[in-house]
């Protein structure tokens, strides 16, 4: 049985909560909020105390694929248009991408990982796959090609112990690319969330 927290029970960190802070003051500069209006957000963004609080804050400033907080995120589908989901996106057990006639941008870089191992189902239709993802992290490529390709440039982790990173599904006439830092970052790495073994919030 799963006993996890679901993402919007997530305990917001300052990094979660500046992010949330970046929009709200991008919005005033532009004259969209009000001071007063922007000190009442801040107020909702200082007493948060869940992922799950944050997102409302902002909703009515940006796009929901522009959010800074995004943890309802499901999945990530890509019909004769170009879709991209990036930022602090909560990145479950088991995801799915699909790109048919278009292109599924997937930034990992940010995201925050329900589990030390992922398993994501990426199919492409005449279209494109593309997962930028942090250094080390184990990608491993699987799933099968037809007249398409299936590609990874991640380098194997240092780490033993590093995240794994499942790559199944199949491709027609399409192409799913995995794509990795030229150059190893700490400011890039990836991360578990602090919050596994906690309880749930009451």
């Amino acid at each position: 049985m799963d006993n996890a927290l679901p993402p919007e029970r997530l305990r917001a960190s300052h990094a979660d909560r500046e992010r949330v802070f970046d929009v709200l003051r991008s919005a005033v500069e532009d004259g969209r909020l009000d001071i007063s209006e922007f000190e009442e957000r801040a107020e909702r963004v200082y007493r948060a105390r869940t992922l799950g609080e944050l997102p409302a804050i902002t909703r009515d400033l940006v796009p929901a694929d522009r959010q800074p907080i995004q943890p309802y995120a499901g999945p990530v589908t890509a019909f004769f248009g170009d879709v991209r989901r990036s930022g602090r996106w909560v990145l479950r057990a088991e995801e799915y991408v699909a790109a048919v006639g278009g292109t599924a941008d997937v930034d990992l870089r940010e995201a925050l990982m329900m589990r030390s191992r992922v398993r994501m189902n990426a199919f492409s239709l005449f279209g494109r796959v593309r997962i930028r993802v942090p250094e080390g992290i184990d990608v491993r490529m699987g799933g099968r090609a037809f007249l398409g390709r299936r590609t990874s440039g991640a380098r194997p982790p240092e780490e033993s112990d590093a995240p794994v990173l499942e790559i199944e599904g199949f491709s027609l006439f399409g192409s799913v690319s995995v794509h990795a830092p030229r150059r190893r970052s700490r400011r890039g790495r990836w991360s578990l969330p602090r919050w596994r073994g906690r309880r749930e919030l009451d």
